[in-house]
C-alpha cells in the first residue's frame, strides 16, 4: 500500500463482505459494518441496482464469487477457531496482524470482555479505520479490552510493536493473519512467522491464508488467479507471495509450530459453501492453515 492512505485491497475486501452480508441468502459470514467501513466509491457501486444485480448474478458468483468465497471464508474460519480457542483453551489474547478493515471490535469485542484484543496495522490504514469506527459507533471510546498498535511492517518487527503494547508474551494468544501474505514475499512471511513464535508461548495458535502458484491451477481458476494478479498491480498492491503447501509445512515445523490443519480451496468449499444455491465457493488459488505453537 502507499503511505498516506488506507489499503485499497482492504477496502475491496470490506466491499465484498458488505455485498455478501447485504445480498446473499444465508451468508457464510455476516459483517453488518463492512458497508460503512469501505470507501465511498464502493458504497456507491453497492447501492447501484444494475451493479448489484450483475455482481450477484449466477454467472458472476461462479467466477468472481470465488473471490467473495475467499474473503468471507477466511473470516468465518478464523473466528470459528478463535471462539473454539477461547472456550476450550481459555486463550485470552487475540492479535489481528494486518487487521485492515475487520470489524471484530464492533461485532464481538463486548461479548468477550476477558479477551484482550490487539489490532496491528500500518498507521495510515489504522488512522482511517479508527475514524470510521468512531463514526459508526457514534462514540470516541472503544471497549476497554481493545488496543490499536501501529506498525510499519517494512521497518519494524511485529514483536517489537507488540511489546510496546499491553500484550503479555508469557500468556497464550491467538493470531489471525488474513489477506496479507499474498502481498509479501515468501521470505517476509516466513520471517514474520518466526518472529511470532518468539513471543508466543506453547499452546498459542495462528490462522493464516496463503496463495499457491497459479501455474498449479487448471481452467477458470488459473485464468482467475492470473487476472487477480494484474488487478492487484492496478491497485498498486501487487501479489508477490505463493507457497507450495508441503514446503510451507516443513518450514513452520522447523520453527516450532504444529500444523493442525491446512485446508485447500476444495476443503473450505466443502466445509462452508457446500451446494449453495448461489454457487459461491472458495477459490482453489488460496488455502487456510491453522498452526499451534508446540
Amino acid at each position: 500500500m502507499k503511505a498516506g492512505r488506507v489499503s485499497r485491497t482492504a477496502e475491496a475486501a470490506a466491499a465484498l463482505r458488505a455485498n455478501h452480508h447485504l445480498y446473499a441468502n444465508d451468508p457464510i459470514f455476516s459483517d453488518p459494518y463492512a458497508f460503512d467501513l469501505t470507501n465511498a466509491r464502493w458504497r456507491l457501486l453497492l447501492k447501484n441496482g444494475l451493479f448489484r444485480k450483475t455482481l450477484n448474478s449466477s454467472f458472476m458468483n461462479q467466477t468472481f464469487g470465488k473471490l467473495t468465497g475467499q474473503v468471507v471464508g477466511r473470516s468465518r474460519y478464523a473466528e470459528d477457531l478463535l471462539i473454539q480457542a477461547i472456550e476450550q483453551h481459555n486463550i485470552q489474547q487475540y492479535v489481528l496482524v494486518g487487521a485492515g478493515l475487520d470489524s471484530f471490535v464492533l461485532r464481538l469485542a463486548s461479548q468477550y470482555p476477558q479477551l484482550k484484543i490487539f489490532e496491528l496495522d500500518h498507521p495510515d490504514t489504522q488512522k482511517t479505520k479508527i475514524a470510521k469506527l468512531k463514526k459508526i459507533s457514534k462514540s470516541n471510546r472503544f471497549p476497554a479490552n481493545v488496543e490499536f498498535v501501529s506498525i510499519d511492517f517494512e521497518k519494524e518487527k511485529l514483536s517489537d510493536a507488540l511489546l510496546r503494547s499491553q500484550y503479555q508474551p508469557s500468556e497464550t494468544a491467538f493470531f489471525s493473519w488474513l489477506g496479507t501474505t499474498h502481498y509479501l514475499t515468501p521470505e517476509t512471511t516466513l520471517t514474520t512467522l518466526q518472529n511470532i513464535v518468539s513471543i508466543a508461548p506453547s499452546g498459542s495458535e495462528l490462522v493464516m491464508d496463503y496463495s499457491i502458484d497459479y501455474k498449479q491451477l487448471q481452467g477458470i481458476e488459473r485464468y482467475g488467479a492470473f487476472a487477480l494478479t494484474h488487478f492487484t498491480h492496478f491497485l498498486k498492491e501487487p501479489l508477490l507471495g505463493t507457497f507450495i503447501p508441503s514446503d510451507l509445512h516443513q518450514a513452520v515445523e522447523k520453527m516450532g509450530y504444529e500444523v493442525v490443519e491446512d485446508l485447500s480451496g476444495i476443503d473450505i468449499t466443502t466445509r462452508y459453501f457446500y451446494q449453495r444455491a448461489d454457487y459461491i465457493e472458495h477459490t482453489k488459488a488460496a488455502q487456510l492453515i491453522h498452526l499451534r505453537v508446540a
